[in-house]
């Protein structure tokens, strides 16, 4: 696999082997085997690694493809896959499926992550995660290269995700940022809280639509942007504005939960819709994107 990177200017009398390990991400492995195969060049030469790099050049490295052991056979129907190539794979995950093996999930579980596996006929690299409840778009790498990449990448605030939400009530105003920081309501709590203590964490969410709920409540579809990453972040941020989501079994008001048990709703109704980044091979913008996904009780409102 061939990656190609341009100096930019805030790395600018890096050396080499750091901008490897560094904005190319690469792992220690990578980086020595790389090296030791001559398989990194600068400006189409060679180049030792402790040598600074200048802005605008060209380094391009050959990594090794590869071998897993793979399986008799590829169960090409096990996810519904958004985009494909020789480097990655978004898929849709429905709900509720966990995403990885988690102790609620033991290893050999049902997983999406197992699900790609059999889809590859090999082992894949989850790039993030959604909750189990949650449907929507998920990245997965097929060498870990390229998941460690598209980490840095989300570490950084480099990937753009788009989420849709049914949620009880009606923000006001229709749209705006939520900044407020979050933390653990207690150390070991899976639970989070908006408390001044927290980590920064912000959001955006603007009005789609209303629609009227049973007793003379009102519903609004949203969609919602996470700029920062926080554990529930959209969760916890709609219902400190006294929207929490419908089917929010967790984050949750005394009239949201009325209403979602009057709907038989068993879960939140949150969705990620859509995904932009880079490509850690080609360094071109890749969107990938999908209807929302709902319980069915709410395809009338």
């Amino acid at each position: 696999m061939l990656i190609t990177h341009i100096v930019s200017p805030q790395e600018d009398g890096m050396t080499l082997h750091a901008l490897m390990r560094g904005p190319m991400a690469l792992s220690g492995r990578q980086t020595r085997i790389v090296k030791q195969e001559g398989a990194v060049t600068v400006d189409a030469a060679p180049f030792f690694s402790n040598q600074p790099v200048r802005t605008g050049m060209v380094v391009r490295i050959e990594l090794p493809d590869y071998e897993e052991e793979t399986s008799p056979a590829r169960d090409l129907n096990a996810v519904r896959v958004l985009y494909e190539d020789d480097a990655l794979l978004a898929v849709f995950k429905p709900a509720p499926l966990q995403c990885h093996p988690s102790p609620s999930a033991p290893r050999g579980s049902d997983t999406l992550e197992s699900r790609v596996q059999r889809y590859l006929g090999r082992s894949a690299h989850p790039v993030h995660r959604l909750d189990a409840e949650t449907t929507g778009v998920v990245l997965f790498a097929k060498v870990p290269f390229v998941q460690a990449h598209l980490q840095q990448q989300m570490t950084d605030g480099r990937i753009a995700k788009r989420y849709q939400a049914w949620a009880y009530g009606v923000p006001s105003p229709e749209s705006g940022e939520i900044d407020a920081p979050i933390a653990r309501m207690t150390p070991d709590s899976f639970t989070r809280v908006v408390r001044e203590d927290g980590q920064r964490a912000v959001s955006r969410y603007s009005v789609v639509r209303t629609a009227p709920l049973p007793g003379g409540h009102c519903a609004s579809l949203l969609d919602l942007s996470p700029v920062t990453g926080r554990t529930h972040q959209l969760r916890v941020h709609m219902t400190h504005i006294g929207c929490p989501l419908l089917g929010d079994t967790r984050y949750f008001t005394p009239a949201s939960s009325s209403v979602s048990a009057a709907l038989g709703l068993v879960h939140h109704q949150l969705s990620a819709v859509s995904i932009r980044f880079i490509h850690p091979v080609s360094g071109k913008e890749i969107a990938v994107a999908c209807d929302p996904v709902f319980s069915p009780q709410l395809s009338t409102l």
